[in-house]
């Protein structure tokens, strides 16, 4: 995935529907749905980068939304700093980057069809040691 892409892409549909419920406001409409549309883009960035503040207003995502000053870019380049990325040597990406592209996937779908099988066998494993 990458992850500055989809930043930017949230960073950007965050801002316009706050602009859009400030603007709608200020002519006189009372409730518009651009307010929740835009505090559950704010929620999306703020599990992405897996935050936990006592307040949304304490978070790095909130900050980026509101920050008025900065491109969407550049907030995006700033927070896909933060997103967590497994550590994974070299061998073990090559090894699956070659498989991926062997069946024709991108490595990251790899990597989540390697870890959804391992949970898997973990579930399997803990209902018959039950």
């Amino acid at each position: 995935m990458n992850t500055q892409f989809v930043l930017a892409h949230l960073i950007r549909a965050g801002r316009d529907a706050l602009h859009l419920e400030k603007t709608l406001t200020e002519i006189g409409y009372k409730e518009t749905p651009y307010f929740n549309l835009y505090g559950d883009i704010t929620d999306a960035i703020y599990g992405i980068l897996d935050e936990h503040t006592d307040t949304i207003e304490e978070s790095k995502a909130y900050a980026a939304i509101h920050d008025i000053y900065k491109p969407d870019e550049v907030c995006a380049e700033e927070l896909a700093q933060f997103v967590s990325v497994p550590d994974v040597s070299d061998t073990t990406m090559e090894v699956i980057s070659e498989v991926a592209h062997s069946r024709g996937i991108e490595p990251s779908i790899m990597i989540r069809l390697i870890l959804n099988e391992w949970a898997m066998k973990e579930m399997f494993c803990s209902a018959v040691l039950r």
